[in-house]
C-alpha cells in the first residue's frame, strides 16, 4: 500500500508499470492461495492441516507480493481495497478501473494456471480454487462474514499502510495484513471460504467460466472494505495515545 503523500502514477509509463504490477500480485497472492486448495484436496494430507497449508499459503502469497510491489502500484491486488482507498479519497477514482481490470486479469490469470497444472477434473468440482459458502451455510451468512473480515482488513490496511501508525512505521506493513488475511481465511473457510477480495474469487470464476455466488464476493469485499476504511479514517485515526509523564 502507498504512503501517504505519494504521488499517484500519472505518466503513461507510470500507469502501465503499476497496472503490470497489480496483475503480477494479483496473480501471486490468487494462485498461491487457490493452488494450495487444489494441491492438497488432490493430496488428501493429514486431517485438519489443509485448512492451515491454504490460509498460510495466501498469507505468504500476500506478503510477497506486497512486499515486491509497494513501491510500484501500492501493492492493492484488490479491487475492494481500491474501491474502498478511493472512497475515503486516498486514492484517485481516475485510477480506479485500470486496477480493477488489472486484478481481474492476474485472479483470471491464476485460475488458467490452476486448469493447467491440476486438469479439467478440478474445474468442475472446486471452481479451480473459486470461494463457496460451506456445507449448509446460507448466502446471508457467508455474505455477512465476507463484510465483517474485509471490514477489519480495512483497519489494517489504512493504519499500517495507509497512516503507518503500526511500531516499527511502514516496514511491517505487509507481514500485519498478510497476518490478517490468513487468520481471516482460517475462521472463514467452512463459512464464506474467506474471499476478502472479489478478484481473489471472480478470477478462478471466469477461468472456470463458472459463477456460484459470485454476488456474495462481489457485494460482500466492497461494502466491507468501504466500511472499514470509513470507520478508520473517521473514528478510529482520531484517537491519538497520550505520553504520560511523571
Amino acid at each position: 500500500m502507498p504512503p501517504r503523500g505519494e504521488v499517484t502514477p500519472t505518466r503513461p509509463q507510470a500507469v502501465a508499470g503499476a497496472a503490470v504490477a497489480e496483475v503480477v500480485g494479483t496473480f501471486m497472492l490468487t494462485f498461491s492461495g487457490t493452488a494450495t486448495l487444489l494441491a492438497t484436496h488432490k493430496l488428501h494430507p493429514l486431517a485438519g492441516m489443509n485448512e492451515v497449508a491454504i490460509s498460510l499459503a495466501f498469507a505468504l502469497g500476500t506478503v510477497a507480493a506486497i512486499y515486491v510491489f509497494a513501491t510500484v502500484s501500492g501493492a492493492h491486488i484488490n479491487p475492494a481495497v481500491t474501491v474502498a482507498l478511493a472512497t475515503v479519497r486516498e486514492f484517485p477514482w481516475r485510477m480506479v478501473p485500470v486496477y480493477i481490470v488489472a486484478q481481474l486479469i492476474g485472479g483470471t490469470l491464476a485460475g488458467l494456471m490452476n486448469w493447467f497444472m491440476f486438469g479439467s477434473w478440478l474445474r468442475t468440482a472446486l471452481v479451480l480454487g473459486a470461494t463457496k459458502p460451506g456445507p449448509g451455510v446460507g448466502w446471508g451468512t457467508a455474505l455477512f462474514t465476507e463484510i465483517v473480515i474485509t471490514a477489519v482488513l480495512l483497519v489494517v490496511v489504512m493504519a499500517t499502510a495507509v497512516y503507518h501508525r503500526s511500531p516499527g512505521g511502514a516496514l511491517p506493513a505487509g507481514l500485519a495484513i498478510a497476518f490478517w488475511i490468513g487468520a481471516a481465511i482460517f475462521l472463514a473457510l467452512p463459512v464464506s471460504g474467506g474471499s476478502l477480495n472479489p478478484a481473489r474469487t471472480l478470477g478462478p470464476d471466469i477461468a472456470a467460466a463458472s459463477f456460484p455466488y459470485w454476488w456474495v464476493y462481489l457485494v460482500g469485499p466492497v461494502v466491507g472494505a468501504v466500511a472499514g476504511a470509513v470507520l478508520w479514517k473517521f473514528v478510529l485515526s482520531k484517537g491519538q495515545l497520550e505520553q504520560v509523564t511523571h
